[in-house]
């Protein structure tokens, strides 16, 4: 994988893909609690066109990861989905309830049309999927109807991407229930943790050798950290964007890791670890001194960078147990 897919397919978690299955196969989630869906035919502009879905769907396939926490999260017919490839089973985190195995078989990286057309779907959702989908846009949309990105590709607020999937899927009401409970969750948060407020943080990869930071005020990841009271630093906020809200750091520059009171950092591995380590000024840096750079696993990562009201639970669930400390400068 060139390091610029590295960077998007993993920090982003972009991967998505289909699985197979027809039928019986499909995971039926819970039912609609109040009973009946949206009026449909339902129409929606997105990013790279607009659809219309004529009836409710009953056999949806999710692209990317956003697309497939949040849709199970609202309760649709999943027939396929794509392969996690840094997970031993293929799963993809944050999604509940998660997706059966045989219904994970699709690549995440390359679409298949073949594949995607042979599960007969009538929804196709990539609204977070990589960017080889959304090249691919016409020839999945002409298989059945398809939602892509609402702006641009991964920078979209997780509330807007609930909401756009909920109204495809007719499934408004359970959408707005879902950012509401996110909101609570998130408010709660920081209420129990007063001593985040105002402190700063960093969050990126470090993958092939390079250092690669969310850098834009404007970023998902960005606006969630701030809904729990952390801060972009100034340093870090004025680097500039080189692609989908991140920026590469080179070795000279990674002083601006001073300006941090906690870094989150996905590596593939230990030994991305001990070079990240060993360069100087991340080693002299005030978060490495305190024992607040935080390595993640690549899924990790991706969770944190893709985050959405389907997930705020998980996301949650994993800084927490980091943030000791955090506040006592």
């Amino acid at each position: 994988m060139r390091r610029r897919q590295a960077v998007v397919g993993l920090l982003g978690a972009l991967a998505a893909g289909l699985m197979a299955g027809c039928g019986s196969g499909a995971q039926q989630m819970p039912a609609d609690p109040t009973g009946e869906l949206g009026a449909f035919p339902v129409t929606l502009t997105h990013g790279q066109g607009t659809v219309t879905i004529p009836a409710a769907p009953q056999r949806v396939v999710v692209l990317g990861l956003a697309d497939t926490q949040i849709a199970t999260a609202l309760g649709a017919t999943i027939v396929g989905a794509t392969i996690n490839p840094s997970s031993p089973d293929g799963a993809w985190p944050g999604v509940s309830p998660q997706v059966r195995p045989e219904l994970r078989t699709l690549d995440s990286i390359t679409p298949n049309l073949e594949a995607i057309a042979g599960l007969r779907p009538d929804l196709i959702l990539m609204t977070t999927a990589q960017p080889s989908f959304s090249a691919a846009y016409a020839e999945i949309s002409a298989i059945a109807p398809t939602v892509s990105y609402r702006t641009e590709l991964l920078q979209d607020p997780g509330e807007e991407l609930v909401r756009i999937i909920g109204h495809a899927l007719g499934r408004d009401d359970e959408a707005q229930q879902l950012i509401d409970r996110s909101s609570a969750t998130l408010a709660e948060f920081r209420t129990r943790h007063p001593e985040l407020d105002g402190a700063r943080y960093a969050f990126g990869q470090y993958v092939q050798g390079g250092t690669y930071l969310v850098v834009s005020p404007g970023s998902p990841v960005t606006a969630l950290f701030g809904d729990i009271g952390l801060e972009l630093p100034a340093p870090i906020a004025g680097l500039p964007v080189q692609q989908a809200a991140t920026t590469q750091v080179a070795a000279e520059n990674l002083g601006v890791l001073d300006s941090a009171d906690i870094v989150f950092l996905g590596v593939g591995a230990d030994s991305d670890r001990t070079a990240f380590l060993s360069q100087p000024l991340v080693a002299a840096s005030a978060p490495a001194r305190a024992g607040r750079l935080h390595f993640l696993t690549f899924d990790q990562a991706g969770l944190l960078f893709q985050p959405n009201p389907a997930n705020t639970e998980a996301v949650l669930g994993l800084l927490e147990p980091l943030m000791s400390g955090v506040g006592t400068r």
